[in-house]
């Protein structure tokens, strides 16, 4: 009898780890948990960087910001430079606590996306998901500017940010996307 309840102790000991090392596989700590730290992903479970697939091609593109604990996040500006090779399709997805999205285009070709929130989110907080299609094979990365990238928490402190990652398109080693997945319309509508 002992042996069993020890056995079915172990078994849901292991159980227990198992959901543990999937939830946590979001809840990674990024390198300096004290500062704002953006990256970028095609998973809401934060572990693919990268796609890749002929044009044509749709996947999801995820924003996620990691909150040092404190006040909170009330916007975030980041600066874009995305690739000839993705489109993006429609208007981004935002978090449920996002109360608006500032769009600017700069003449050097990167774009600037300001999320505003109406509370405060801590922690690992998903931004946005975008809608993305391959509009060509081109290894080609896309990237959030440091440089031009910042956060204001909650007691309008404005703070730079640690770029995690960079995204990679059309990179073979990457995850395949489906080209079935996108509708002619889709890929029109990028255009008309």
């Amino acid at each position: 009898m002992m042996t069993g309840f020890n056995g079915r102790a172990r078994v849901a000991a292991a159980a227990l780890a198992i959901v543990f090392a999937a939830g946590s596989a979001r809840a990674q700590m990024p390198p300096d948990p004290d500062r704002f730290c953006a990256c970028l992903y095609a998973d809401e479970l934060m572990l693919n960087g990268c796609v890749s697939g002929p044009a044509g091609s749709a996947f999801d593109l995820f924003l996620f910001l990691w909150v040092p604990a404190g006040p909170g996040l009330k916007y975030v500006t980041l600066r874009f430079d995305f690739p000839e090779v993705l489109g993006l399709s429609g208007r981004p997805h935002l978090h449920a606590l996002a109360t608006d999205l500032i769009i600017v285009d700069f003449i050097d070709g990167t774009v600037e996306w300001t999320v505003l929130f109406r509370q405060c989110p801590g922690g690992w907080v998903e931004v946005f998901r975008q809608e993305c299609i391959l509009l060509g094979e081109d290894l080609s990365p896309v990237r959030i500017v440091e440089a031009n990238s910042l956060a204001r928490d909650c007691d309008f402190v404005l703070d730079g940010l640690i770029v995690m990652n960079s995204f990679s398109l059309n990179d073979p080693a990457c995850p395949f996307v489906d080209a079935g997945a996108t509708s002619w319309g889709a890929i029109k509508g990028l255009w008309w």
